[in-house]
């Protein structure tokens, strides 16, 4: 089928002005009416010699084609709404490639919260592998090994703000009961606030009144240790 015809600009000025110079004020109102009506198909690529186009021709033209104009110009076969709706996908498209990286990133913290706790539950079982209460005890800051490895002083320990490490798993794939799983962070939290809080005792050696000896609170915090690792292992079976 032959690409169909497209008035020139020069045909629509001719056509204007012999309506507005031989008709009458009927006529005329009826003429500017086709006249608007002509430019309106033309302008949207919707001509009244587009009926012989191909149903092909026509899906094609949906996509790609460009009509070509015997002027010289070129005009897209698109109507405003389906440009307006191409427009949106392409955004749409931008849009999804532009949050694809936080993705990506959200999923690399929840692979590092998951690696960080593991290494914490497996620093609380050398902590307690390598206690030393008497040594420590005659140090004068010897609770601060203590807390260092509860990464209370230093942050190169695994437990250093494990706590948002937990709550990452909380909210990711590798945790499936939520409940269950928060109630027992907190316990593994209060936990080692207890062990951080009774080691830092075993470091005041000075001042008036009695004073709890540094070997008690050492103990005494040994076994808020032992309790953080019976928690943490109900955590090892809840985090896959």
């Amino acid at each position: 089928t032959s690409n169909p015809p497209s008035p020139s600009n020069q045909s629509i000025q001719r056509l204007s002005t012999m309506i507005m110079i031989t008709a009458g004020p009927t006529i005329r109102a009826a003429g500017f009416a086709l006249l608007s009506f002509i430019l309106y198909c033309h302008c949207n690529g919707v001509t009244a010699w587009q009926g012989g186009i191909s149903y092909h021709r026509v899906a094609k033209a949906t996509t790609t084609e460009l009509y070509s104009h015997p002027n010289g110009y070129t005009e897209s076969l698109l109507s405003p709404r389906r440009q307006f709706l191409l427009q949106i996908a392409g955004t749409a498209v931008i849009s999804a490639s532009a949050v694809s990286p936080h993705r990506a990133n959200a999923a690399a913290t929840v692979n590092s919260a998951r690696d960080q706790w593991r290494l914490a539950s497996s620093s609380i079982d050398d902590l307690l592998k390598n206690w030393s209460t008497d040594e420590w005890a005659e140090k004068t800051s010897g609770g601060d090994v203590v807390r260092v490895i509860l990464g209370r002083l230093d942050t190169s320990s695994p437990l250093f703000q494990i706590e948002k490490a937990l709550k990452i798993l909380r909210d990711s794939e590798f945790v499936d009961d939520e409940i269950e799983f928060v109630e027992t962070s907190e316990e593994f939290m209060d936990a080692l606030y207890r062990a951080d809080s009774l080691a830092a005792d075993a470091n005041l050696k000075t001042g008036s009144g009695k004073q709890t000896p540094p070997a008690v609170s050492l103990e005494n915090a040994k076994k808020e240790v032992v309790g953080m690792q019976s928690i943490a292992k109900k955590l090892n079976a809840m985090v896959k």
